[in-house]
């Protein structure tokens, strides 16, 4: 009869060998928020489970030279609390703070939103905003970096092969940027709300000329896998805050929204759900502008 496998690697090296014996059957455990409820309580014989918490370097939340490193085993808790994160990248700490309970956020990490490739993973479009690429462990040790879109391909389908891990992500920080999380979802409570459309909004902004001069800005849960607006975000490079332009970019993510439904009547009221969530967004990240 067979049993079920748990592995404990302590290293990276440990790692990469556990990943060459991978096969069908093997899973990687991280927080366990994500693959724990696959299993519906009852873990299948046969499996093995790889547990990569007790694979040492992987807790390091640490900026260096202008980028800002998250291993994989560390949690939205630490995430949303971190000083550094909470001041450079508040879209971050916002998203992080509002994933699942607070019971859930103690234990789950960035990897498994981005292995499990949902729709409705909001660490998705708020990462690929920030311009971020997760750092990849092979089963030969090697690593190779991928970016936010070129990692997660649609619906519950990655980039990663079986005998791959997802060791951290890294984020560059080229100085204080203006950002902000937003959601809007389904869920008996309010802490434990599923995204049904969510925005990230990511701005360089010259303090002294009062003017946007970059901007990043990604739709999620409206269509597959998350998506920059490049059209909205060309409306406010060069542009001062101002309610007109908030009204003008809610009007061009609405638009996107409606195209990327496809005219799906269950998801009619997306459009009129990432206008709201544009307006509302975008005052808060310039509050003082206005």
């Amino acid at each position: 009869m067979p049993s079920v496998r748990y592995e404990m690697p302590s290293d990276l090296s440990a790692l990469a060998s556990c990943l060459g014996r991978a096969d069908g059957n093997t899973f990687l455990l991280g927080g366990g928020t994500d693959l724990l409820p696959r299993f519906h309580g009852r873990v299948p014989a046969g499996t093995t489970l790889i547990d990569l918490r007790t694979v040492a370097g992987l807790d390091t939340l640490a900026t260096e030279g202008g980028v800002l490193t998250l291993g994989a085993n560390v949690t939205y808790t630490r995430i949303a609390r971190d000083p550094f994160v909470r001041d450079a990248l508040p879209c971050l700490a916002e998203m992080a703070a509002g994933v699942g309970s607070e019971q859930i956020r103690n234990a789950a990490c960035l990897p498994g939103n981005l292995a499990n490739a949902s729709p409705g993973g909001d660490a998705i479009g708020v990462l690929m905003a920030l311009d971020a690429t997760a750092l990849i462990l092979g089963p030969d040790g090697s690593t190779r970096a991928l970016s936010i879109p070129e990692l997660v391909l649609g619906i519950g389908r990655t980039a990663l092969s079986r005998q791959e891990a997802i060791l951290g992500v890294r984020i560059p920080v080229p100085g204080r940027r203006r950002s902000g999380f937003g959601k809007l979802g389904l869920g008996a409570r309010r802490e434990v709300v599923i995204a049904n459309v969510s925005l990230t909004l990511v701005f360089g902004f010259d303090e002294s000329a009062g003017r946007i001069d970059t901007a990043r800005i990604v739709v999620g849960s409206a269509a597959p896998t998350a998506y920059r607006a490049p059209e909205a975000e060309s409306l406010c490079l060069g542009a001062e805050p101002s309610a007109r332009l908030a009204e003008a970019l809610s009007d061009r993510l609405q638009a996107y929204v409606r195209e990327s439904i496809g005219g799906n009547p269950l998801f009619a009221h997306k459009p009129h759900d990432v206008k709201g969530l544009a307006l509302d967004l975008f005052h808060r990240v310039f509050a003082d502008r206005f």
